[in-house]
């Protein structure tokens, strides 16, 4: 028995090379032009709103031998009650700072160590005192300071001003800058840092890594192949090292999912109204916004498997027949190539390549069996030579060349021959993570979203108010399809519905791995690339279910109206806004195990 796109009883349509729907039905009209737009316009606004500023601290002091420092001087005594410090790569060694009336007697004001968790970050001291000066030296070295800034609680607006900087002896011949670089961009100083000027979470691995391609640095993080902060490159290229270029390509990405879902629906459903719906339901989706807003590279997998599974899944679809041959070749071209870049961003998207493989296969032999004319074997040869071409060698050359900017940016005994090295360290890494985090979770809790991960609080908030942002999904997409997927392997597989059986299969070729992964520390957004395989489980069950009586559209209105509306929701979680403390414990915090 063949397997079919139809729910219903009727048999596939066999037109222009292609089983299941007819060709035209995928072809896209002016309509599906207008809701694509449309919806782009509205993913972009929500992923580009309040995504960062776009100015920060640029220039840096970075002492070159212990001992080295300055001295600030306001020309008067001033109450100072907080100092502010932006510091960037290397961000290891300590700073003492002290401060003094009359620049002869000193007392400690604060010992600042370097971290690399605050790279690109404004780190408070709250310590009231009244100073005329404030005297800074490096203990030990290896970091970058940016930026300082001083407030008096009563003028938060703008940091104190100084009249002098002045060297505490000569500089080292290795340093770079002088203290007055560090004060010379005062009006990016904020009194109070949040999201909008500063690194969170993984951003200060991955956007920091960004940086250190454009600088030709030594790379600080090499737990992940480079291509996810490749790209992310681009935005600091295009804008500077600041929070919106380093956030601007997850947000353009996360853009570009919008319409790679709806090719992907209108491809598999044949009809603009699914389309429609697939899109919408991503558009709705708290995970997809959340990465879309962050320097976080799962944005650029995820939207690379979506490309991967449906076009082999148009594979599939497409016969040997009036030309169809070539054309299916190209769909594995396709299909071969997202599946490198997506390897290229994390190891775990290599999890699908499993899954690509059985649905190869089925289909490979599906259209043998179905294509009777001379020369069946002869395309059986040629399809297998060209998959082990375009699902080996291809994505091992798309994976290696994203190692480029690695390469130029690692030392001089770094070459060409260490890649493996990097691989076995790579591994040795994630097989070794077993410090527990407070936000982990294990595999079989995150259907059901558990445990979301907290990846930013915000610091010094007025008593009662709250700032969060959290990986948090949208509930009815993400029980509601868990729901809708069970539901439509019961009926789609026994109608041997081909929609059907590539979600099923690209889902537990996702999911199964992490059961025996040798990683012991993992999170809920392992499960992200899973998200869309979700919603094209509702759209089918959607589907299946207006199929009785077109009343029941109704139905499928409703899920839009109230996955729109828990999108509103939880919209304060997924973008950082100030809400009250009383509202988000009692709103949106629906399960004790939601912490943020």
């Amino acid at each position: 028995m063949e397997l079919s796109n139809s729910v219903g009883s009727s048999s596939p349509v066999q037109r222009s090379g292609g089983w299941g729907y007819r060709t035209e039905r995928r072809r896209w009209s002016p309509i599906d032009w207008f809701f694509v737009i449309l919806l782009m316009a509205a993913s972009a606004l929500m992923s580009f709103t309040d995504l960062g500023n776009r100015s920060a601290p640029q220039s840096f002091w970075m002492p070159g031998a212990s001992g080295e420092g300055f001295t600030v001087d306001f020309g008067q005594v001033r109450p100072i009650d907080r100092l502010n410090l932006y510091e960037g790569p290397g961000a290891r060694g300590t700073t003492k700072i002290e401060w003094s009336v009359d620049g002869q007697k000193w007392e400690p004001y604060a010992s600042i160590e370097h971290k690399t968790n605050r790279v690109f970050t404004w780190k408070t001291e709250d310590k009231p005192v009244q100073a005329r000066y404030m005297r800074f030296t490096a203990q030990s070295i290896g970091y970058r300071l940016y930026e300082a800034a001083f407030f008096a609680k009563g003028s938060p607006e703008a940091p104190i001003p100084i009249q002098e900087i002045r060297d505490n002896g000569k500089a080292a011949s290795s340093a770079e800058g002088t203290g007055q670089q560090v004060f010379d961009e005062q009006q990016f100083a904020p009194f109070r840092p949040d999201y909008r000027n500063s690194m969170y979470f993984d951003e200060i691995y991955h956007g920091r890594t960004a940086y250190e391609f454009v600088e030709r640095m030594e790379p600080y993080e090499n737990t992940h192949p480079p291509l996810g902060k490749v790209l992310l490159e681009i935005g600091v290229k295009m804008f500077g090292m600041t929070p919106y270029g380093w956030r601007f390509m997850a947000a353009v990405f996360g853009t570009i999912m919008i319409p790679v879902m709806y090719a992907a629906a209108k491809g598999m459903f044949g009809r603009t109204r699914y389309a429609v719906i697939a899109a919408l339901l991503l558009l709705f989706e708290g995970f997809h916004l959340v990465h879309s807003r962050m320097a976080n590279v799962d944005i650029f997998g995820v939207t690379f498997t979506i490309v991967m599974y449906y076009a082999m899944y148009r594979y599939g679809e497409t016969a040997w027949r009036h030309g169809g041959f070539r054309r299916g070749i190209g769909w594995l071209a396709l299909s071969g190539i997202a599946f490198g870049c997506a390897a290229a961003v994390k190891w775990n998207y290599l999890y699908g390549g499993m899954g690509l493989a059985i649905l190869f296969f089925l289909s490979l032999w599906r259209h043998y069996r179905g294509y009777s004319e001379s020369g069946s074997g002869r395309r059986f040869i040629l399809t297998l030579l060209a998959a082990l071409v375009l699902f080996t060698a291809v994505p091992a050359s798309i994976y290696t060349a994203s190692y480029i900017p690695f390469i130029k940016s690692t030392k001089a005994d770094d070459d060409w021959h260490d890649l493996w090295k990097y691989q076995k360290n790579m591994y040795n890494y994630h097989k070794g993570v077993k410090e527990p985090h407070p936000y982990a979770s294990k595999w079989y809790t995150w259907p059901l979203m558990l445990r979301p991960v907290w990846y930013y609080g915000g610091p010094d908030l007025p008593r009662g108010d709250a700032q969060s942002i959290a990986a948090i999904g949208n509930p009815l997409i993400w029980w509601g399809g868990l729901l809708a997927m069970l539901a439509s392997w019961w009926i789609g597989i026994r109608r041997r519905d081909r929609i059907v059986l590539t979600v099923a299969v690209m889902y537990l070729s996702f999911y199964v791995p992490w059961m025996v992964a040798p990683r012991s520390i993992t999170f809920l957004y392992h499960y992200f690339p899973m998200v869309p395989l979700l919603i094209l489980s509702l759209v089918w069950m959607l589907r299946w279910w207006e199929q009785g009586a077109y009343r029941r559209r109704r139905f499928t209105t409703g899920v839009c109206l109230a996955a729109a509306g828990l999108m509103i929701w939880f919209y304060p979680v997924l973008t950082g806004m100030t809400i009250s403390r009383e509202w988000m414990n009692a709103a949106l915090r629906w399960l004790p195990s939601w912490g943020f």
